[in-house]
């Protein structure tokens, strides 16, 4: 490894900057959450926040978070690419925010010096169910 690489000052900025995202996300899932579906700003904008978690968690490796977000990445790679008609759209907002709320613990637990050891394959099951229905 690198001479003075510091890897606190990156599992510091990894926090900082996916605490940020998901502060952004729930707002914006909120925002919307009382329309019939995402508009296609929403849609780019929640597709790039899990492909962005999904990266800087694969470099820390936390597999777990990784995996969520790619899965939350994949619906919204479905939607913005192939725009699927009758999209259930309250329970798409479920699942953002059961996935937002996943990786906050997760990243609460990792902040307080815990291990990030939640199972994330409940959540994951139902996001690819909801895959298959869209």
């Amino acid at each position: 490894m690198a001479e003075g690489f510091n890897t606190e000052a990156m599992l510091d900025m990894y926090l900082f900057e996916n605490q940020q995202l998901l502060e952004r996300l729930q707002e914006t899932v909120l925002e919307q959450k009382d329309e019939d579906c995402f508009d296609e700003d929403a849609i780019n904008e929640i597709f790039r926040t899990m492909h962005t978690i999904k990266g800087s968690s694969g470099v820390m490796m936390f597999d777990e978070i990784t995996s969520v977000s790619h899965k939350l990445e994949d619906i919204f790679y479905v939607l913005r690419e192939s725009h699927p008609e009758n999209v259930p759209h309250l329970k798409l907002v479920e699942h953002v925010l059961e996935v937002a709320d996943f990786i906050t613990n997760e990243l609460n637990k990792i902040e307080n010096g815990e291990a990030a050891d939640g199972n994330a394959s409940e959540i994951i099951t139902g996001l690819e169910a909801f895959l298959k229905e869209i």
